[in-house]
């Protein structure tokens, strides 16, 4: 009887494939926890700019305050992330709203950015 030394073929095709799946299933891993990130960000920008809107809106035409920046708390959990308000004539008795917050993912090379927009008029509706 002859004693074999090493693998046969079968046996490293079966590992390779098994090692590949495994590599496979890391690599889905990872990329889902950077999208789960992403995604959360999202979800906290878009808070902010929709408090914001919500509370200008609440204020009425009269209240608005001029174009700049404008706090709110959870601006803090967003890395690296800033917020513009733009407020413009839309015509004579309406102004339009846009809230924005732009902020960088860690590991992230390009920013991300939440914008809304909407129309504030002097009396309830537009014309």
């Amino acid at each position: 009887m002859q004693s074999s030394r090493g693998f046969s073929l079968i046996e490293i095709v079966v590992s390779i494939f098994i090692i590949s799946v495994l590599l496979l299933l890391l690599l889905a891993v990872t990329r889902s926890g950077v999208l789960v990130r992403a995604s959360k960000g999202q979800g906290v920008a878009l808070a902010i700019v929709r408090n914001e809107l919500e509370s200008l809106r609440a204020g009425g035409y009269a209240a608005l305050p001029g174009s700049g920046t404008f706090g709110n708390a959870l601006v803090d959990t967003l890395p690296q992330a800033t917020t513009t308000l733009m407020v413009s004539d839309y015509n004579a008795k309406t102004k339009q709203v846009t809230a924005t917050v732009i902020w960088l993912d860690a590991g992230a090379t390009a920013s991300s950015t939440v914008s809304l927009s909407t129309l504030i008029t002097q009396t309830g509706g537009l014309p």
